[in-house]
């Protein structure tokens, strides 16, 4: 009997030292911080919508819970275009949450809400300024591929709301939806985030 004992003793000292620790493939740090930058090419909605141009874009995030981050970016479209274009230049600043959800394979689609600060140089619409600033709101989404390490190669669409703004045509303010495509590369510090 005592042998079977300390059998058991010798058993469950062994076992206990052996036991499986299970520890997760990737560990996303609780305040994992992005950076990124990339090329606008947006539609100015002027007129006939005809004025579409290029510009450099960055933002960074920083996650505060789960898949929800917060956002600071800026964009801009300054450069290219028909002629129409040449008189039209808009810079944007803003910042709020962005959602980034699960992956599906090497995607991880994200949405995005933002408020911020644009300034728009235009041709004329009547007024006899050709230049407004305003606060503005976002909304947006995309999707984000893990190309390699740390790097996720991103493509968003983003809709923006430039209120009170004259028209030439209907000669009333209204609401001036600036809106377009964003491609870019991102950075993300900390663990890759990514089972590849």
């Amino acid at each position: 009997m005592g042998a079977k004992l300390l059998l058991a003793l010798a058993v469950s000292f062994v076992s206990l030292s052996c036991t499986a620790q299970v520890v997760p493939a990737v560990v996303r740090p609780r305040l994992a911080p992005t950076v990124g930058v990339g090329m606008n090419y947006w539609s100015g909605d002027w007129g006939s919508a005809d004025i579409n141009r290029w510009g450099p874009s960055a933002w960074a995030t920083l996650s505060v819970f789960h898949d929800l981050s917060v956002i600071a970016e800026g964009h801009s479209a300054f450069f290219g275009g028909n002629q129409n274009a040449s008189n039209f230049k808009y810079f944007t600043g803003g910042g709020g949450l962005i959602y980034t959800s699960g992956y599906w394979g090497r995607f991880q689609p994200f949405a995005k809400g933002e408020a911020g600060y644009a300034s728009l140089t235009h041709p004329s619409n009547f007024t006899g300024h050709y230049h407004d600033t305003s606060n503005i709101w976002t909304l947006g989404g995309g999707v984000e591929y893990h190309t390699w390490g740390q790097w996720w190669t991103r493509v968003e669409y983003s809709y923006d709301f430039f209120p009170d703004f004259h028209s030439s045509v209907t000669n009333q303010n209204h609401t001036l939806n600036p809106r377009g495509f964003t491609f870019g590369e991102t950075y993300r510090f900390g663990p890759s985030g990514s089972r590849f």
